[in-house]
This record gives structure tokens, sequence and C-alpha cells, in this order.
């Protein structure tokens, strides 16, 4: 994948999350600032240590999204919050660069009791990440940076730990006026947008984001790593470049993040959608475009979101005409069929071979002719190569759902 700067990837972050819920992204950069205030004055992690942290801190409710307790989030006084935590935890564990770090996120709202079996920098991040997404919460609905003090000392010895309490309080952040310092804190923005990232931290935070948006099935998370992989195979079938095979394989990956934004009940139907579901259903292309626009390169843009665009002019979101769509969004449009075709959905099986090449010769003239005829005749090694590519998915699939069952006694395919 193509390299991205760091501010394009977390802008692409925040914005594809707020497409969940905004009050869990803005909520989480809070406590992201919060931490990283009272972390910055203890002189004890580093530029880098620092942004892993903020970027952790931003996240740490992911988990809400999948198991429908964004509403328990914005309220003070939370129970029942296991379930959130550990399916955030598995998902940063096994979808992004923060592996070593997700345990925090485990415990982030653990008591003393419960957090003493971390080891000590662990323990320190999760009850901290803690104190700060309360009083986050609290200011909201309270309104008295005293009454917080008063609650932590409280609570000191049952809920947090004392010395924890002790570095809060002894910060001297007034955490009243959190909103109106955040976006103006240069040191802040600078460790969270400007410390440089790795090429696979920022190829991993690029999965993560994709990976968020259909994590619960692995059926539809497979469609997209399948169509970048189908993508990726005709592309080098027509001769594409090595750069340009990384923009095709980007576009291919961040094809379908726009479904971020649609509601479960449509992405996870088991029936044929309604004609206003599916009207819904089309406006991910928009969403996409709207996250993706200032912070990936035009190619890839166009290469994300003309997918669903028809030769004929039928297609959407713009009704674009042949002359319009360049012969890379033609790869990705028939390899986003092609997986379509042969992947399992909620509301259908993988169709059998000779069913997928009848429907890709009847999208001919749709669909560029030359390429759907280059997948027929190649039909059998895209499709081994896509299963091979799928394979570390589906691994981490499983061991993600007998780790959540394992953690909750509940099962994230039952639950779907």
């Amino acid at each position: 994948m193509q390299l991205l700067k760091n501010e394009k990837i977390i802008n692409i972050i925040e914005k594809t999350l707020n497409h969940m819920d905004p009050r869990l992204v803005d909520h989480g950069k809070r406590v992201a600032y919060l931490m990283f205030k009272i972390l910055e004055k203890q002189h004890k992690h580093n530029e880098q240590q620092l942004r892993d942290i903020c970027i952790l801190a931003m996240l740490h409710d992911i988990g809400a999204y999948k198991t429908e307790e964004i509403d328990k989030m914005v309220i003070f006084e939370t129970t029942n919050v296991w379930e959130h935590s550990a399916y955030g935890y598995l998902f940063l564990k096994y979808f992004s660069p923060l592996k070593e770090l997700a345990e925090v996120i485990l415990y982030h709202h653990a008591d003393c009791n419960e957090a003493s079996c971390l080891k000590s920098d662990h323990q320190l991040l999760a009850q901290l990440m803690s104190m700060c997404d309360r009083a986050d919460i609290f200011l909201k609905y309270k309104k008295n940076a005293n009454d917080f003090c008063e609650y932590l000392q409280k609570y000191r010895g049952i809920r947090y730990f004392g010395y924890i309490v002790d570095m809060f309080l002894a910060s001297g952040i007034d955490v009243s006026i959190v909103n109106n310092e955040m976006d103006s804190d240069a040191v802040f923005n600078k460790v969270l947008y400007n410390i440089p990232l790795t090429e696979d931290e920022v190829n991993g935070y690029i999965r993560m984001i994709i990976f968020s948006i259909d994590f619960r099935s692995s059926q539809t998370v497979l469609h997209t790593v399948t169509t970048a992989c189908a993508a990726v195979f005709l592309a080098r079938l027509l001769g594409a470049g090595e750069n340009e095979i990384k923009n095709i394989e980007t576009g291919a990956m961040l094809h379908d993040i726009g479904k971020i934004g649609i509601p479960l009940h449509i992405l996870e139907s088991r029936d044929k959608l309604s004609e206003s579901d599916m009207e819904i259903m089309k406006t991910h292309v928009v969403i996409s475009e709207k996250i993706l626009d200032g912070n990936v390169d035009e190619i890839i843009k166009h290469l994300a979101v003309r997918h669903h665009e028809k030769l004929n002019g039928t297609g959407y979101p713009k009704k674009l005409n042949a002359g319009d769509i360049s012969l890379y969004d033609r790869i990705i449009a028939v390899a986003d069929i092609f997986s379509a075709l042969c992947g399992v959905r909620s509301y259908k099986g993988e169709f059998p071979k000779e069913k997928i090449i009848g429907i890709l010769n009847d999208m001919s003239g749709l669909l560029d002719t030359h390429i759907v005829s280059l997948t027929i005749k190649h039909y059998d090694e895209i499709h081994n190569a896509a299963e091979q590519e799928s394979i570390p998915v589906i691994n981490n699939y499983n061991a993600i759902n007998n780790e959540f069952r394992s953690l909750t006694g509940d099962s994230i395919i039952d639950r779907r």
C-alpha cells in the first residue's frame, strides 16, 4: 500500500469512526488529550510511545460499536461494559499496530482488584485511561471539576490505585477546559499527527480501518481481501507497473470504507434489500469519498469510489460514462463483482463457478469486456489466489471468536 503521512492516517481514522458515532471519537480524543497532559509531566515516555498511547486512547471505546453499548458509554455510571472492553481489546490485538498495548483496553473499566494482575505500565495506562474517561463524562453531566476530585478520593483503593489518583490530581490539569485547549495544543498535535509511523504501521492502520467495518462477520471481512487480491491479479495480467499496482491495491482495500456509515441491519440483512434500504446502501460510496477526500491521492480516491459505475452510465453515484472510467477503475469494478459472487453473505451462499461465469458474461457491456474475459479465462487462478490470501484472515477471525467466547461466555458469530 502507498505510504501516507501520519496526519492523513489519523484524519482517515477520525472521519471513518465518526460515521460509527461521533460521540465515541470526540470523547476518545479528549481522553487522549487528558492522558497526554498527565503522562507528559512524568517524562517517562518518548514521543513514539506517547503517540501510540494517544491513538490507543482515541480508540478505547471502539468495541462499543459492535456490542451496541454506545449509549452506555456516554453516561457517567457504566455497568456491564466488559463485553465492549473485550471486543475492543481483541480488535486492536488482531487488527491494529497496537497489539502490545491492547491489554490496556481490556482493563480500562477494571477496578483495583481486577487490574492488579497487569504489569505496572499497563496497569498505569488502564487506570489512567479509566480516570480520564470518567472525568470527561463526569463533566458532561456533573459540570463540576471539584466534584470529580471528590469522586476520585471516594474510590481511592477501591476502583483506583492511590498512586494513580495522586498522579492525576498532582497534574493540576483543569479538565473543564479540554475542548478549548486540545485543538490548539501544538505539542499534543505534533505527537498525535506528526511523529513518523513506519510503512508497516501505516498499512496496519489502513487494514484496521477496513476491518472495523465488518469485523463481526468473517464473510464480509473476506470480501475486501478477495476484491483486492483479484484486482491486483488482473492488474498484473494487464501489465500494470508496481506503483500502479500499489495504487490499485490501496483503492481496492478502501473501496467499501463508507459502509462504516450504513446501519448494521442493512449491512447484515438476510433478505433482499427493500428499495429504500438499497438507496441507503448506495450512499456508502458517497461516504467513502467524504472520508478519503483530501487524505489520499485523487487517483486512489477514484479507484475506491468508482467500483459501482457502469460503462453505459447506469451506475452510481455519479452515473459516469465509459470515457470517465479509467482502466484501473474498471479492474476494481470487475474484482468487486467477482468477489461478491464468490463470497458467502448473510443472504446467499457462494455461487458455483458456472453461475458466476454466466453472470459475468451477462454483465459484459456494463463492465469492461476485456477484463471480464480475462477474469473468466483465469478464474481458477484468481479464485485460488484469493483463497490463499483469505486464510490468515479466517485464522485471525476464528482466534478472535474463540477468545471472545472465553472472555465473555458469548460468541461474536452467535450475536449477529
